[in-house]
């Protein structure tokens, strides 16, 4: 049971326990003056009222907070980063924020750098990226950090690759979690509003990618 159970439980009882006394104060009125038991009769019918209102509410918000997060997917928004950059070179003490592109389209993969799937898309997203960043297009790769992957090792992806984007690290692989990126490479199309319109993992070719940022683009 959680924390936000016993919570919920605890307010139930002292809102159970208000009641009760209500109920008293209103057998104590017997044998009192008709104007005066009118009275209260009206004052315990409104405190009664209230109280079953406030006993609805507190069972509703206690729903609403036990119901477990939306899974990751398209029409979600994107959850924020703000991460090290990494060039051929690598770490360049620069930091990337994933929000600070609203107002683009952004093309962000998730990549390793000993991931040789990884590996073979990298020529198709850089026959693209050239053509798609003069749209507005801003493409971005989240590099992480499994199997003894580290900056140096994705300096030399990069090198080796001869990619021209924008790539930082994930040195503890949280943005991975973040995402529910359980392979390699996962890649989400996400439009100016940071919203995850299009998303798909594995080799693809230029046709596919082209068409999601296409459409990403008329939004």
């Amino acid at each position: 049971m959680t924390s936000q159970h016993r919570c919920c439980s605890a307010e139930t009882l002292i809102l159970l326990t208000s009641v009760a006394d209500a109920g008293r104060e209103l057998s104590k009125s017997r044998g009192r003056k008709p104007s005066q038991m009118k009275l209260e009769k009206g004052r315990g019918k409104r405190t009664l009222l209230f109280l079953a209102l406030l006993l609805s509410a507190t069972a509703i918000v206690g729903y609403i907070v036990t119901q477990p997060p939306k899974p990751l997917g398209v029409g979600g928004i994107a959850p924020d980063f703000e991460l090290k950059a990494v060039g051929p070179n690598g770490l360049t003490g620069e930091m990337v924020k994933l929000s600070s592109f609203r107002g683009r389209v952004v093309f962000l993969e998730f990549m390793e750098s000993w991931c040789e799937y990884c590996r073979a898309v990298a020529p198709a997203v850089e026959s693209i990226r050239e053509d798609y960043e003069a749209k507005g297009v801003v493409f971005i790769s989240v590099a992480g950090t499994h199997q003894g992957a580290d900056a140096q090792s994705t300096a030399a992806f990069i090198r080796e690759s001869g990619t021209q984007w924008t790539y930082v690290l994930d040195s503890d692989n949280k943005i991975f979690s973040k995402y529910n990126v359980e392979a390699t490479p996962s890649i989400f199309i996400l439009d100016r509003n940071g919203v995850i319109v299009s998303m798909f993992g594995g080799i693809k070719a230029s046709q596919v990618m082209t068409a999601a940022l296409d459409s990403a683009l008329e939004v």
